[in-house]
Parts: structure tokens; sequence; C-alpha cells
């Protein structure tokens, strides 16, 4: 009897206890609930040792928003220099800035640019996804609302509510239930997989030291209020903001100072730009500028293939003069390419790496803009012993698949790759022979359209007018040639490398892409000490971006280089087994010697379709020449001729974006 009253009594006295803790519970949600006027905030503290000041640049700027009035607050978005962060981790590619582009010409706003990087994020693994910020989780969501129809439907006040709350338990059930194992394999994977039709290039620099890691993503802690300016989603943007963006476009800035009190009053953008957006800023009346984004219209000859695009990790270091080698968790390491560096390859000396600070004007440079890891940076010495050139020949084959193909380039890295690559070789028509082999493979598949809308048969006299302009460009009658039309070249000549290794047969293409990534590194080996033998012997000069064409070309009359260009294009050509003579196939003329580059890939148009690996490599070290002859050198130092860089000191203090 004793033991059942004891039992009783101890059930008895848990309910009371289990009443009181509810009872307590309750009391101090009520008190501690925010009410629904009370602005969400966040932790503005970068856990990132490398990045400890834009972090304070970041914490300032929301500081300051807070402050701002209560109606010129709207929802937490990312800074650009988050989302220029973000392109550092391989988020996105330069293929976002063509997405965002309006089928007509006009202003592009910053609301279009976050719906674009919004989409870039949603196709990102579930892994990666969990893990992000709860504010990055929102942005998310308040883009996917705006992408919706308005709902006809009225539904009670209570029901959105509820709705968030489920979404944000989702949410954190997804982040707290993935195993780490599988939060790494997630984040080394890429985006676009490969295909039947295109076996993707685009596969991230390698770890240093050797294996895969965990991908560096404080990017999604770069945050901010955006501001309501006119009905329009606005933010802040510094200087190194406003200079990366011009060197990721492609588009240069052009200052425009008062002359009376030498403050920067406006300036335009006058050219395209690479992907065909140009930068543009306006004075407005209380003193600050408006940066905006215009959509340019662009021909028919410079619209992107299907393929991959070049990455924004790539275009701000070789812009820089700062080859990539390789990354860790927390930096990126990369060669500083110097005019020293050339000549040390040239004569084949043994070279050593060692480490270095930011001793050029690129290096500088890149140091300041937004990047998701700090750039480590090394340089070449001459050693008596070891020799360490090969991790630079390995670093420049690895432009053909991390996405290195940038429309800007240092003058002494685009030589370097140049001479390396070259195999002592002058170019030749190489340009005009790689049209015909990817006019070759687009009759291949035709319904497929891989290659953009210039290898349409509607387009077929576009294709002759670009050929006669390649025909002068060889011969030197013509030197200049808009940024645009490069870039959207190499667009075709990155999606012919992934077209013809997804026709290898009877091998996975992830076992064709890794074949031919090692094979090119041999093949570029083999290339360096042709390369260097020829520079010995004195048996040729290379053309480079920044040299004057000769005498002889540069005085060719009017009527002596339409005698040329003429009997170029009406030679018969090589014959292709899959169609008709495509007229960029033409006799090479006297003007070049005999073993070029063209003649070569001549050779590998009288094969047919598909090619084996080791002519794919082949033709993969020939499409790594044709960037060095395609993209724009920037100048950094005295004397050399090339694009300049805005320098984001002599940029105002006071710019919004919207």
């Amino acid at each position: 009897m004793r033991q059942r009253d004891i039992i009783a009594a101890s059930v008895v006295s848990s309910l009371v206890l289990l009443s009181i803790m509810v009872v307590v519970a309750r009391f101090l949600w009520s008190h501690d609930k925010p009410s629904k006027d009370q602005p969400d905030t966040v932790n503005q503290r970068s856990l990132d040792p490398v990045q400890q000041e834009p972090s304070l640049l970041s914490r300032a700027r929301s500081v300051k928003l807070f402050t701002a009035p209560k109606k010129d607050r709207e929802h937490w978005v990312p800074t650009l220099s988050g989302i220029i962060k973000a392109g550092d981790e391989n988020i996105f590619s330069s293929s976002l800035l063509n997405v965002v582009q309006h089928a007509t010409p006009g202003e592009l706003s910053l609301h279009e640019v976050y719906e674009a990087f919004a989409h870039e994020l949603r196709n990102r693994p579930v892994a990666e996804r969990g893990t992000y910020t709860s504010e990055i989780t929102r942005f998310l969501t308040s883009t996917k609302k705006v992408q919706r129809a308005p709902s006809a439907s009225a539904s009670p006040p209570s029901r959105p509510e509820s709705s968030k709350r489920a979404s944000r338990k989702s949410v954190d059930v997804i982040r707290n239930s993935i195993d780490l194992g599988e939060l790494g394999i997630g984040r080394s994977r890429s985006v676009k997989k490969s295909s039947p039709n295109l076996t993707t290039l685009a596969i991230g620099l390698p770890f240093g030291d050797g294996g895969s890691g965990s991908i560096h993503s404080f990017w999604d802690q770069d945050l901010q209020h955006a501001l309501i300016f006119q009905g329009h989603t606005a933010v802040p943007v510094t200087g190194h903001e406003l200079a990366a963006l011009s060197v990721l476009l492609g588009s240069p800035v052009d200052i425009s100072l008062d002359a009376q009190n030498e403050k920067c009053e406006s300036w335009a953008n006058t050219y395209k730009g690479a992907l065909g957006i140009s930068l543009a800023a306006t004075a407005t009346n209380d003193g600050s500028y408006h940066i905006s984004l215009s959509s340019n219209k662009r021909n028919i000859s410079q619209l992107p293939a299907k393929g991959s695009s070049y990455s924004t990790l790539h275009a701000k270091h070789l812009a820089s003069g700062s080859l990539p080698l390789a990354s860790d968790r927390k930096i990126i390491n990369s060669i500083l390419i110097t005019p020293e560096t050339l000549a040390h390859l040239k004569v084949g000396e043994h070279l050593y790496l060692q480490p270095t600070g930011a001793d050029t004007k690129g290096a500088q440079f890149l140091a300041r803009l937004p990047n998701a890891r700090a750039p480590n940076f090394h340089t070449f010495a001459v050693s008596e012993t070891t020799n360490s050139a090969s991790r630079l020949l390995h670093a420049i084959g690895d432009l053909v698949f991390t996405g290195g193909f940038t429309p800007f380039a240092s003058i002494p890295l685009i030589q370097t790759v140049q001479f390396v690559a070259s195999g002592g070789l002058v170019p030749g028509r190489l340009l005009q022979r790689l049209d015909a082999l990817v006019e070759k493979a687009h009759r291949q598949a035709p319904h497929l359209q891989l290659f953009g809308p210039l290898l349409d048969d509607i387009n077929a006299h576009l294709r002759f007018r670009a050929n006669e302009r390649l025909a002068k460009l060889a011969i030197g009658t013509v030197t200049d040639e808009p940024l645009a039309d490069k870039v959207a070249r190499m667009s075709r000549y990155t999606t012919l490398l992934e077209r013809l290794m997804a026709l290898v047969p009877d091998i996975r293409p992830a076992d064709v892409l890794a074949a031919v990534r090692e094979g090119l590194k041999s093949e570029l080996e083999r290339s360096y000490k042709d390369a260097v033998a020829a520079h010995v012997v004195g048996r040729t000069i290379l053309p480079t971006p920044s040299s004057s064409r000769s005498k002889h070309n540069s005085s060719l009359s009017q009527k002596d280089t339409r005698r040329r260009v003429r009997h170029s294009n009406s030679s018969s050509g090589t014959a292709s087994p899959d169609g008709p003579v495509s007229p960029t196939s033409g006799r090479p003329s006297s003007t070049f010697p005999v073993h070029d580059l063209g003649r070569q890939v001549e050779d590998v148009l009288k094969g047919s379709l598909p090619m084996d690996v080791q002519t794919i490599i082949h033709v993969a070290r020939l499409v790594l020449v044709a960037w060095t002859l395609s993209v724009e050198g920037v100048a950094w130092d005295e004397g050399e001729v090339g694009f300049r860089v805005v320098d984001p000191a002599k940029l105002p203090e006071k710019m919004y974006m919207w």
C-alpha cells in the first residue's frame, strides 16, 4: 500500500514540475519575442581571418544604413563584394551576365542582377544551399516571390507568417541533417553537369594539398540592408567594387574631371564591353553618383555559344598579371608573371618558386579587390639545381579547364603563354583554320545549335565577312577588333573543345576530360622545349599584343592587300569529309613560313569526327594560342600600350547602384 502511495506521489510531483516549466517557458517567450515592426538583425562579424577588412567595411555600411529612416530600409541583400566573392567560388561565371541582359538595349536594374544571382544560387546542390545563412535564404525567398505571378486569392494574415516559420524550420532541419562528408562532396561538384552534347570544362582550380576540400564560403556573410530610392532597390558601391566590375565586364571606365575644382562630375562608358554591358556613372543633385549597367545591342558575331564561360576569379587575376596556380581553404596561390619571368623562360634557365609580396602594380590592384580567398603571390628565381618551371607550364594548361579565357590579361602574361604554347611557330592563319574546325563540328549536328547564331545557315554572309577580317588580322593590315567579337570567338572555341570531348566514343566524359587535362601538360612541356630551341637558334620572332607590325605589312598598298585577300579566299582549301569546303580554308599565302600553327589545324581538318584524345589535346593547345591572339592586353608599366584599369582612388566616395 505504501509503495502505491509513493508511486502516485512521484507521478503527481512530476506533473506539477512539468506544468511549472511550461508556464515559465510561455512567460519568457511572450516577453522575449520581438515585435513585428522590429527589423531583423544579423551578426555582421565575419568569421574569416583573411577577410577582416571587408567585414569591417560591411559592418560600417550596416551601421550607417541602420541610422537611416525606416522607410529607406527594405531587406538584407548581398553586397556587390559578396557577389564578386561568390564568383570566386564558382557559384557563377560570366554566363550570369549574359543571362541578365535584355532582348532589347536598355538599362539593367540592380533588381534584375539580384534575380539572376538568386537563380544561380537555387541551382546549387541542396547540401550547399542548406549551409547558407538565414539572410541569404530570405533573400532567395524574396526574389523568388517577385518572379511569381500575383495570386488571385486572398490569404488570411496568419498564413504567410506560419509559412515563414515552417520555411525556417525546414531550412534548420536540412542544415542540421547534413553530414560533413556529404557537405564536402556537394561543395566540390560543379553546377553544370556533363551532358551528351558537351563535356563541361569548368572544373575549378586544383587544391594545393592535392586533394579536395571544403569551399571557403564567407561570401554569404557580406550583407547589407538594401535602400529604397525612387521606388527601386539601391546599394552603395565602393571604388574597388566598381574597378572589379570593370574588369569582369571587360568594360573601361572613362572619368571626366571638372576643370575648375578637379572633382569628378560624370563619366560614361562609350564601349560595349566584352559582354555587351557597359558601365556608366551620372552625378545626382545631392553630390552622389548613380552607377548603372546598360545592355547594348550586339552583332550576331558577338553572341556567345552554349559552352562554358570564363571565370570571374581568373578575370581579376589574369588582368593583374597573376597566374592562379592552386588554392586551399584560405588563399589562392599564384605566380606573378613579369618581363623577367619571360626572359628566364626563353633561355631555358632552371627556376624555382619563392614567395613574394604585392611587388607589382597589378598585384597591388588585385590585393585590394573583393576576394573570397586572399591572393598569395610567388615569383620565379634562378636556381642551380631544382627546376619548378613545370608548375608554370601546368598552370598555363589549366587555363583551358578553369575558365581562363578571359577578356583581359597583362601583356607579360600573354607573351609568356604564347611563347610556351606556340612551340616556336608563328600563328599564321590559326584563327581562320579554327573557325573552319568550328564549322566542321557544327555541320556534324547543326540541329543542336551549340555554337551560337553565327553558325546558322542564314548568317553565312556574316561568317564570310568574319573570315575576311581574320585574314586581314593575320597579315597585319587590320589591327583593331572589337573586344566583344574576341570574347564570342573564344566562347565558340571553348564549345568546340567541349563538343570534341563529348563525341569520343566508348569512354566516359569524365575520363576523357581527365585524359585531355593530363595530356595537355605533357603537350605543353614538349612545346616549351621546342620554343626554347627555336629561340636559341633565332628561327622565329613571335608577335605579341604590344609589338608593332613589320614595316613590310604596314606598308602594303590597298591594291596589294585586296589581291592577297582575294587570292587566299579563292584558293581551294582542304576538303572536309563532312561537307563542302569552308571559305575559311584558303591556301596559306607566301606571307607565312611553310610550318606554322595554321597548317597544323589544316592537318586536323583532313580527319573525320569523332577525333581521338591525342588530337583533342593538340587542338586544346592551339586554342590556348588563339586566346593569346584574342585577349586584350592590360598595360601596367610605363611604355606599355594596352588597356588601363581604373584607379579606385580617383573614383568618387559616394556611389550608389539601383
